[in-house]
């Protein structure tokens, strides 16, 4: 054992190979970590979170030719639904599809992580840095059950954290090279085509990457890295637009994306009290996320302290800002408990400090005999992680017991059957029956009647006009089914499950 572990170790120092074998251990990291944190994942019978499935939905309905906003409604953005049309036809009831693409997005996420680290300590420490890091980004209770956006957006926030830590350590008060700079826009795009309110970290970058040049007296600098910055936003925008355009789209993208998400989603007060709301709701995570707020906060307090991290003040206030840019977008409109885990990633700021630490504690050859200890690391990590992961009791779970595989017996006695998830989140019914939806509003989001009151009347006239053939209703009781107009009269009620995780009855009602 102690010879393979040596000849990996002299494997990873042969600059030749080590970043493939360091991307080989975030691998194995990756696929270790969400498998048991990670509902979407081999580990579990199905992914029963309501936004994984209305994404798997969404993704669905790309796949088999529907236009998605157009022809379906949901708002999240359209990157996100292309991940899961290519996860549907990986697997087109399962979200085995998905576990592939976390485990890739992850994956990329660590390799940064571990490149962030060693921009200041020795490359060995991504031994521990990698599970360390999976451990607290996962196993939290705002993970949920897998499958987010802000999952998603973790390895374009790791690779822009890296831009800018490098850059305010190496290069500042110089211009950033240009493919980098277009590789930034890049990562934006991304993100502005997953979740646009999550680009605060690049705001507060691009801001400050600008006006450092300015300030500098670099004129002609700022404005072409202002130029080349957009242009790797538009390479992941342009084809975009043009897919919406061709197909007559470009309003519905524009509406359900940008204004439903803005109006409906946003709470009615004043600027300076959601500003401080934001900052209000963030902290309430963060005292009950204890270990990640505490590595975060000593990482911060010492890049501030320090004069090596980041040399020039200017850098550190940028970080500051960019940091508090992106807790100011992601909870300026909502707040939900899931919106808190792309500031996870910013635990990186404590692992700085703790790499450094040891390399002061352990000297010279001596931190070496880290990679002896590897397997303890983790080890340790992963019976943590399946300690306090809070979907890891779920694996026992058994399809039997899912109301979405009960119901999908029925709904798939019939051919070509149609269903509507009528009046809550997408639970589910259409991943497991394999059902891509025939309607617009095949679920209702977190969205109000008075914001936005097309939703339920449209779902009300699909029961009237018996559009679809089964009827999926969520109630506290039973009897409240009878307070939904026509359902009764056109339909029967063929299956009522109680669960109690949910406290409420899901009925299903097949066309008389």
């Amino acid at each position: 054992m102690k010879t393979l572990i040596n000849n990996l170790f002299n494997k990873i120092t042969n600059e030749k190979n080590k970043k493939y074998i360091i991307y080989l251990y975030c691998l194995i990291n990756a696929i270790i970590f969400l498998s048991i944190c990670s509902k979407c994942s081999w580990f579990y019978k199905f992914n029963n979170w309501d936004d994984a499935n209305s994404f798997f939905t969404m993704g669905k309905g790309m796949a088999n030719g529907l236009v998605i906003y157009k022809d379906l409604f949901e708002q999240k953005g359209p990157l996100l639904y292309l991940i899961h049309a290519i996860a549907y036809m990986i697997s087109n009831n399962t979200f085995i599809g998905v576990f592939i693409f976390e485990v890739i997005s992850f994956s990329i996420f660590l390799y940064f992580i571990g490149k962030i680290v060693s921009l200041y300590c020795r490359k060995i420490h991504i031994l521990w840095v990698a599970p360390f890091i999976s451990f607290i980004t996962l196993s939290g209770y705002v993970f949920i059950a897998g499958d987010s956006a802000e999952e998603f957006c973790f390895p374009l926030l790791a690779i822009t954290m890296y831009q800018m830590l490098n850059y305010f350590k190496n290069i500042y008060p110089n211009k950033l090279e240009t493919k980098q700079v277009i590789i930034t826009g890049i990562t934006a795009g991304c993100v502005l085509c997953i979740k646009y309110n999550l680009l605060g970290f690049w705001f507060g970058f691009m801001a400050f990457l600008c006006i450092g040049l300015l300030i500098n007296k670099k004129i002609k600098e700022a404005f072409l890295t202002g130029i080349y910055f957009f242009a790797g936003v538009l390479i992941v925008v342009i084809p975009w637009i043009i897919y919406f355009a061709i197909n007559g789209a470009l309003y519905d993208m524009f509406n359900t994306y940008f204004i439903v998400n803005i109006s409906a989603y946003s709470t009615k007060l004043s600027m300076i009290d959601r500003v401080v709301r934001a900052f209000k709701d963030a902290s309430m995570y963060a005292k009950n996320l204890w270990l990640c707020t505490n590595v975060t906060i000593i990482g911060y307090i010492y890049i501030m302290l320090s004069k090596n991290i980041i040399p020039k003040v200017f850098g550190k206030i940028a970080l500051t800002f960019a940091i508090m840019v992106s807790i100011l977008g992601v909870y300026y409109g909502a707040n939900h408990i899931y919106y808190f885990l792309i500031l996870m990633p910013f635990a990186v700021l404590g692992l700085i400090f703790f790499a450094r630490l040891i390399e002061k504690c352990i000297k010279g050859k001596y931190i070496n005999y880290m990679k002896f200890v590897t397997p303890i690391f983790l080890a340790i990590f992963i019976i943590a992680t399946c300690r306090q992961s809070s979907n890891f009791d779920f694996h026992k779970v058994s399809k039997d017991d899912l109301v979405q595989y009960q119901f999908a017996k029925e709904i798939n006695k019939k051919d070509d059957a149609t269903i509507l998830n009528y009046g809550f989140l997408d639970g589910g019914f259409y991943t497991v029956a394999n059902v891509v939806p025939n309607i617009k509003y095949f679920h209702k989001p977190n969205i109000s009647y008075e914001d936005y009151p097309i939703i339920m009347d449209e779902q009300n006239r699909y029961i009237r006009e018996k559009v679809i053939d089964f009827v999926i209703i969520k109630v506290e009781k039973e009897e409240n089914s009878r307070d939904i107009p026509n359902l009764y009269e056109n339909y029967e009620n063929i299956k009522s499950v109680y669960v109690p995780d949910v406290n409420s009855y899901y009925m299903l009602f097949k066309t008389k």
